[in-house]
Formats: structure tokens, sequence, C-alpha cells
């Protein structure tokens, strides 16, 4: 978050009607006080830019703050377990739920804790449906469009994420850090193919969650248990979508298009939650739909196989191993495999190890077409970050033979930044680079087609072997 200089001073903010303190009164206009010494400033290089300032909004969160009104979750779940059905529509199972909340609200009551509101009892209940049908607490968030992120530091220490940019604290999401860590593991073993192991074991857990969203989730070697969740809000999207958002304009989309139907290997590259996946599922929706598709992700992010737009994918998720270290499947596995499966084109979610370099061999063998997205601050990083995860992967090939590789398989690297516009998180194609087999050094050949200009990739002047072959 940005820090507000001079720093101000404010009350305390008053308590909600559920116990916990309003955090959008944390983020009210305060009354202003003198400003300090220009001495007490921090210089001005060590100032953010105004753009990378998110602003500090007021937002009401979905979450209930009451520790007590936490804790008696699992009390009501316990109360009706065996009333309410493995599945059950959310209009079916609430009188049930309702009617027990209210039953142990009494029970407080006669307890000598104070009665909730009804506001609060409805809270409770819908709360209740979450923990036993959906993603407990989480599920609030998932069901709001505008939420992207959401990063939890210990059970009362919760961080939203918003599409405008802003990022704001929210109400604790369980009562205790014990209970954080079991609703992690449960997500954790509901989640992906498989179920994933969270225990002090297996400290580190990644899993994609229902309704487009992936966990990370961290225990013993953090101070407090931790979780990160990113929200996938795109999973119809495409390339004239993508022109309405500002990601690319019609130029971009246009080439970006032909260079998909034309068969052409393209590598996404991109920052940490730069919409690198959101811009390579955009350009699967421009694959024909007779055509047959291997999908291949640690986590499920794509969701190709789920969309009527592509009746043949075969998607494919890694496995870690279980507790005795057996059973990991790795993408670099999977790749291979997944050649027998007849695909005519495959596309990797993210490239992180040394699976790139059967991705590279699949596209310089058959598989045109096929497109992956991989971590780069700028487009002509991607080919050192290449060598680095093929080197790390133990492959025995020279820097020059691995460059060679690079650059027959590959025919376009996209990059993708984003920046905040002052009103939201902007994301967009920032430049657009034709790859081909090194020349005079020993590093691939590029041609670049698109340059960076402003807040998008404005044509280049000339023409590639790329570009003619659209």
């Amino acid at each position: 978050m940005s820090l507000q200089w001079p720093p101000r001073q404010a009350p305390p903010p008053p308590p909600s009607q559920n116990g916990h303190r309003a955090v959008a009164a944390a983020f009210a206009p305060l009354a202003p006080v003198p400003s300090s010494p220009e001495w007490d400033r921090p210089p001005e290089r060590d100032r953010p830019p105004e753009w990378e300032r998110p602003p500090e909004w007021e937002r009401e969160s979905p979450g209930l703050g009451d520790r007590r009104l936490l804790a008696g979750i699992p009390e009501i779940l316990a109360m009706i377990a065996d009333l309410l059905p493995d599945r059950a529509e959310q209009a079916d199972a609430m009188p049930l739920i309702r009617d027990a909340a209210r039953a142990w609200s009494q029970r407080q009551l006669r307890q000598g804790s104070p009665v909730p509101a009804a506001g609060d009892l409805e809270a409770l209940a819908q709360a209740v449906y979450d923990q036993r049908y959906g993603l407990g607490p989480l599920a609030a968030y998932l069901r709001d469009p505008e939420v992207e992120n959401v990063d939890v530091n210990g059970c009362d220490r919760v961080w939203i994420t918003y599409s405008t940019g802003e990022r704001v604290a929210a109400a604790p999401i369980a009562a205790s850090d014990d209970a954080l860590a079991d609703m992690i593991r449960t997500w954790a073993t509901r989640g992906g193919q498989t179920a994933r192991d969270f225990s002090g074991a297996s400290p580190l857990v990644n899993v994609a969650l229902a309704g487009g969203a992936r966990m990370t989730a961290t225990m013993s070697v953090t101070p407090r248990p931790c979780l990160s969740m990113r929200r996938h809000g795109q999973l119809d999207v495409t390339l004239p979508s993508l022109i309405k958002l500002g990601t690319v304009d019609q130029v971009t989309a246009a080439f970006l298009a032909a260079a998909v139907k034309s068969r052409c290997n393209i590598i996404v590259t991109g920052g940490v939650n730069a919409g690198k996946t959101t811009l390579l599922r955009a350009l699967a929706s421009e694959i024909h739909p007779s055509e047959r598709i291997a999908t291949l992700e640690s986590e499920y992010e794509l969701y190709l196989h789920d969309r009527e737009q592509h009746p043949d994918v075969i998607a494919f998720e890694a496995r870690e191993a279980n507790s005795e270290g057996a059973g990991s499947v790795t993408l670099h596995d999977l790749i291979a495999h997944a050649l027998r499966h007849n695909p005519q084109r495959i596309i990797v979610g993210e490239v992180r190890r040394s699976e790139i370099m059967p991705m590279l061999e699949a596209m310089n063998s058959g598989q045109d077409g096929s497109m992956c997205t991989l971590h780069a601050n700028s487009p002509a990083e991607a080919f050192d970050r290449i060598l680095i995860l093929g080197l790390r992967g133990g492959l025995a090939l020279a820097e020059r033979a691995i460059h060679i590789l690079v650059g027959m398989a590959v025919d376009v690297i996209v990059h993708v930044r984003k920046r905040y516009d002052g009103q939201r998180t902007v994301r967009f194609v920032s430049e657009i680079l034709e790859v081909m087999p090194p020349g005079d050094t020993e590093r691939p050949a590029v041609n670049r087609l698109f340059l960076p200009e402003g807040a998008r990739a404005a044509a280049a002047s000339g023409c590639g072997k790329a570009a003619a072959r659209l």
C-alpha cells in the first residue's frame, strides 16, 4: 500500500454491528495536520510515482469479523451435519441452516452472550453454507467480480486487491491460525485432480479451486499460516474483449489473431500478475474448434476444457508427490506423454522448470501453433530465462545449441505489462518480437514487430519472416 506523507493521526474506528472494527473507517478522510519539516520528509527519489499508488477507497468487507461468530460456524455445522446432504442447492439448504443458526444464537443468549443482529445472523448462515459446500470465507470474494487477489497472513491479517487497483484490509477469515490451517487443508484436498497434502511435512501447496481461482498456501516455514488466492475473472476472454479493456488495439489484435491462425509458435512473457494467462486464454479463443488441443498446467488456470468453444481438449494437470515421495507427475513427464494423444497444438499454462526443453522440442517437431507463458521482465530476457531453466534442469547442451533450438522453435514473443492509470490497473501488450535462428551472434536473432508506445504496442516499420508469413 502507498504511505500517506506526512503521517496523519486518526481516532480508532468504531466497532461494527458484528463486533469487528470497520475497516473502511480506517481509510476515511482525516483532518489535516500541520506539515512536518522538510528534512522530515522522505527524499523525492524514494516516493513512488503517482500511477503506482492505488487509491485507498472505502470498501465494506463481505466476511464475518466477530471471532465469536466465526467460532460458531463449526458448532452450527456439527448440529446439522447428519441432516445436510453431500450436494445441495443453496435454496434447499439455507432454511435448515438458518434454523440452526437461530438455535445456536438462543443457546448463546442463555450462556450470557449477546444475541447477534439480524444481519449478522444471516451472514452467519451464509458463512455456514459456504463452509459446508464452498470455500468458506473465501467464497464471498469469489462471488465479487471485482476481486483479483486475496492475501492472508494469519487468520486475522487479510488483504484484498481489486481490479480497480485498490488494496484494502478485510475481516478475519478464521477464528484462529489452527482453524485457518484446517480450512486450507480441506480446500487442498477438494481442489485439483488429486488431493494435495498440507501439513508440517508438506508445508507448501498450490491448488486450483472451484470457481476459477488458484490458491497458494504456506505453513511451518512462516510464522503463521499464509495463503494467496488469485481469481481468474476473464475465463471467456477473447481478443475483441481485450480491445475493450485496452489490453490491445485493433492492429495488435489482428496481428495476434493471424499469428494463431497461421500456427505460429508463441511465448507470452511478463511479470507476476501481468495478465499472461488471460492473454494466452484469449489467443486460444482464435484456435478453430475442430483442432485437438492438449493443455498442460501445474494447476488448472486456462480451463479450455470447460469452454464450449473447444470441444476437443485434453487437459493435463501435474501431480505432486505424496507424503512418501512417490506418485509425482511433472510437466516434463506430461509433455512427452501428451504427444501420444495426437494433439494438433500443445499449450503450457506456465513454464517454470526443465519442461521448457520438451516444450521447445514439441514446437520444433510438428506441433506448430503451440503456446506457453514464461516469467520475464522483458521479451529480450526470455532467451536468458530459457537458457537458465534448461541448464537448471540438467540439460547437457551448449548454450549456442539451446539458442539455436529456441530460434528454430519459437516464432513470436508477446510481452505484457501492467500499470496503474489513476483509476484502475491496466494490463497491456507492450512489445512483440519475431524470433529467428542465431545469425552473427550466439543469441537468437529478433525483429521488433511492435514497439512500446505509452500504454500500448505500436507496429514497427519493416516486415520480417513472421509478418510476411501472416
